[in-house]
């Protein structure tokens, strides 16, 4: 009765309410409260305060949601991994990767798993990196794909691929400019960066100031097809992961400067899992998948 009560709990803190958690699990709400009720006396804690129809963990509940969460998410994949037995070829498979990862390299490694595993069940949570990692430390995601390097005792890090920097104009932007550019031609640019404070943007200003740039920023956007969108109309250049680009590139819409005086610069994705888990097979299949990507 424990791990029911354990779901139960989290029932709760996910809908915010009693009654909420009661309507999804198809019980009445004295069903919940007994439950919740017969945890913290087995815990010996209290786990809610209550403010009207809103409750909120304590500093006790919260410490017991992280596990009860792990706890649930176990159960899920123990599910999973019988059903694979039961059924091979089928399971789940939960991605989290950051926002520039869900919106331009991960839609074609799902495409290529999909079309190999029609029946597994795909599901992508998108965060920053910090949240990627957040995400797969409790247990919400099978793996994660992040883009800056993470060190954490309980988890295990591999290399995918570099994704180099490029300087980037609108193809009719670059008409009038040559190509080399030089560093004094590429400090007169208008620039389209991302918004300050990110870790991208502190990234490229780095490299810039290497070379002794103060950039002309004209615009900032938080999202990197907002900074493609506004080069393509030709607004200025820009500092962009290949990644993103690579698809304008083909198609003429941008335009790859060259900047001889520019150190090169990548970043590192990398697939981040927990550390000696096993892994259901849908998981390990995708897990495959990527690896045999990066021997290619």
């Amino acid at each position: 009765m424990l791990l029911q009560h354990l779901i139960t709990f989290c029932r709760v803190v996910e809908e915010g309410s009693f009654t909420r958690a009661a309507q999804v699990q198809n019980m009445t709400q004295p069903s919940v409260t007994k439950q919740i009720g017969a945890l913290e006396d087995h815990l010996r804690i209290q786990l809610f305060t209550r403010q009207g129809k809103q409750v909120h963990l304590t500093p006790g509940g919260d410490l017991v949601y992280a596990y009860a969460r792990q706890i649930h998410h176990l159960i899920d994949d123990c599910e999973a991994a019988v059903q694979e037995l039961r059924s091979p070829g089928s399971g789940h498979l939960t991605v989290g990767c950051v926002h520039t990862i869900g919106l331009f390299t991960l839609p074609d490694m799902l495409a290529e798993y999909a079309r190999e595993y029609p029946r597994v069940k795909i599901n992508v949570k998108t965060g920053n990196n910090i949240e990627t990692v957040t995400l797969l430390l409790h247990g919400e995601v099978d793996l994660g794909i992040i883009t800056t390097p993470q060190v954490h005792e309980r988890l295990e890090s591999w290399p995918l691929f570099q994704d180099p920097l490029l300087v980037v104009a609108g193809a009719e932007f670059a008409e009038n400019l040559s190509n080399p550019l030089s560093v004094a031609e590429l400090a007169r640019q208008p620039m389209i960066a991302y918004v300050r404070g990110a870790k991208f943007r502190m990234t490229t200003d780095m490299l810039l100031e290497q070379v002794g740039i103060s950039p002309n920023v004209v615009m900032e956007f938080d999202n990197h097809e907002a900074i493609k969108t506004m080069v393509r109309l030709g607004f200025g250049v820009a500092l962009e992961p290949a990644s993103t680009v690579q698809k304008d590139l083909a198609s003429g819409e941008l335009v790859a400067l060259t900047v001889p005086d520019l150190p090169d610069s990548s970043r590192t994705t990398s697939l981040i899992l927990r550390r000696d888990e096993i892994r259901p097979a849908a998981v390990a299949a995708f897990i495959h998948m990527l690896d045999q990507r990066v021997a290619r």
